[in-house]
């Protein structure tokens, strides 16, 4: 269930707080799907992408919020659905449909 985490708001993107914004918790999250490190990270990017992110990965969120946060719901609908990679990716690329 996407209530596992939080709705990812666009003012998320440039606010300060102590506890991690929705969107980090689900950022960490893929990383971890994707097997975590370097390739977690790249996972990470290209699950964003697919999701409908058009940033490159130096790109901060806070440049097009709504685009960011758009993506993260996205994933966010079904990550909690997925137990790996596959099963994320299966959801997100368009190519797996």
């Amino acid at each position: 269930m996407s209530d596992d985490y939080p709705e990812v708001n666009e003012e998320d993107f440039t606010k300060l707080t102590i506890e991690k914004q929705p969107h980090q918790l689900i950022e960490n999250r893929i990383i971890e799907l994707g097997g975590g490190g370097v390739g977690g990270t790249k996972f990470k990017n290209e699950m964003m992408k697919y999701a409908g992110w058009s940033g490159d990965r130096l790109t901060s969120f806070a440049k097009d919020p709504k685009k960011a946060a758009a993506a993260f719901n996205k994933i966010r609908n079904v990550i909690t659905d997925c137990s790996n990679a596959d099963d994320l990716r299966s959801k997100i690329d368009p190519r797996m449909s």
